[in-house]
């Protein structure tokens, strides 16, 4: 596991030492309907701060040998991704860790303690951004039951056109249903046809600088290409409960977290525990 490096810019945003107005119904949306928004998570100003803090980063994700796919440069026209900023630079972490991200992540867990594993970014390319296949986040992790969630954060203003997330509402009740989106056109719903009709979609509407969504790890999941000339960035944070057990399956990030099969994450040092 990489140190933890200072940054050379303090973090110095100010709503972060300020907890988020949970709209009204958002954790019961999100628990029957595997997805929820996050309105005016974050400041246009912050999120700026955040997206001149992921340009640094020029360097792709590092993938595992089971997840070469993610740098291939066919993949590059869907997603251009980097993660573990928050393992390398206390900036990220600092974000992470603040009072308005991490009692938010209690609060979407319903629980007093959680874990936070994993911060990505997402840029969907302009022009040749394509369409993002539809899929479950779980199968790809190394987590022996369900719970984790991601925190998606526009850092800019977006439009439909632009590729935002569409969820399949109440989909994670189909439990996991394997790995998809590893390849342009890998979709969910070629292999589960019957999902598209069974659900239908929600989210993918438009969305102003630092507005967000939250989706479960079983929930499907996807987005349309990106029609105009601008890139579609996205930073992301995720949580889960304590209670995880690391199964072994290989992942670039989580293979770094010194874990034996079996063992609980949350008793490995690398990995941040959140509590209030």
């Amino acid at each position: 596991m990489t140190e933890v490096l200072s940054s050379d810019t303090s973090t110095k945003i100010a709503e972060l030492a300020e907890n988020y107005e949970l709209p009204a119904g958002t954790v019961e949306h999100l628990r029957t309907q595997s997805w929820a928004p996050l309105p005016g998570l974050l400041s246009a100003a912050a999120v700026a701060t955040i997206h001149d803090q992921v340009e640094k980063y020029a360097a792709p994700v590092q993938p595992s040998e089971t997840e070469k796919w993610m740098t291939s440069d066919e993949y590059a026209r869907v997603l251009r991704s980097h993660d573990g900023m928050a393992w390398t630079d206390d900036w990220f972490r600092e974000l992470a860790l603040s009072p308005r991200l991490s009692n938010l992540a209690l609060d979407l867990l319903d629980r007093s303690e959680g874990l936070f594993i994993h911060d990505m970014t997402f840029t969907k390319p302009g022009n040749e951004g394509g369409p993002t296949p539809f899929h479950q986040d779980f199968p790809f992790w190394p987590f022996d039951r369900q719970g984790a969630f991601t925190i998606w954060i526009a850092l800019s203003d977006l439009t439909p056109d632009m590729g935002i997330l569409q969820f399949m509402p109440g989909s994670h009740a189909e439990g996991p249903l394997g790995r998809f989106s590893r390849a342009p056109g890998d979709d969910i719903r070629k292999t589960y046809p019957g999902l598209e009709e069974k659900y239908g979609f929600a989210g993918g509407t438009a969305l102003k600088a630092g507005d967000a969504t939250v989706h479960y790890d079983l929930t499907v999941h996807g987005a349309n290409q990106n029609s105009t000339p601008d890139p579609r960035a996205a930073y992301t944070l995720r949580y889960m409960p304590t209670d995880v057990v690391y199964t072994g399956a290989p992942h670039r990030h989580f293979d770094a977290f010194g874990l034996t099969p079996g063992e609980l994450f949350a008793d490995s040092p690398h990995v941040p525990r959140i509590s209030r």
